[in-house]
């Protein structure tokens, strides 16, 4: 099941670059905003592509991965975990408790992230997806690339 997940999302990746690259050739949208979002698709692409690699224990250098490894902070051995809702809202940053946010389906650790000190960012809290806020705020996820991926959410 894990990996009918993982190629179905890599099928929905691709699909929305290459509406993005229809959309680039019909000149009727703003380059830019079709830009940022084609790269947020890539780096969300990466970032699921290493992900399932490191828990299949393949090594990125095996697979002639292209791109330089992101989060490279990250523990290679890590088992991959997924959370409910309800699981991620116990990932508070509160009595202790570390903070993970879910972006696009991706759970990442906020914990030690200086703009998350307080267990706020721009009024939002961690124990939550934020997708669609993160959407309007940072176009482009180049900001997702410095936070450790600690697993995904679960697709109930």
């Amino acid at each position: 099941m894990e990996l009918n997940m993982f190629l179905n999302y890599i099928g929905n990746c691709v699909k929305h670059i290459n509406e993005d690259i229809e959309r680039l050739h019909s000149n009727q949208y703003n380059n830019n905003v079709v830009l940022d979002h084609l790269s947020s698709e890539v780096i969300m692409l990466e970032s699921h592509i290493k992900y399932f690699s490191q828990s299949n224990q393949v090594d990125m250098e095996e697979t002639q991965y292209p791109y330089q490894a992101i989060h490279a902070n990250q523990a290679e051995e890590e088992v991959p975990r997924y959370f409910t809702l309800e699981e991620l809202s116990r990932y508070d940053g509160k009595n202790g408790a570390p903070a993970y946010v879910a972006v696009n389906g991706v759970v990442y650790d906020v914990t030690n992230n200086s703009v998350w000190k307080g267990d706020s960012h721009f009024g939002l809290n961690p124990g939550n997806d934020l997708s669609v806020n993160f959407a309007t705020c940072h176009p482009g996820a180049m900001v997702l690339t410095r936070l450790p991926i600690i697993g995904y959410l679960a697709t109930e």
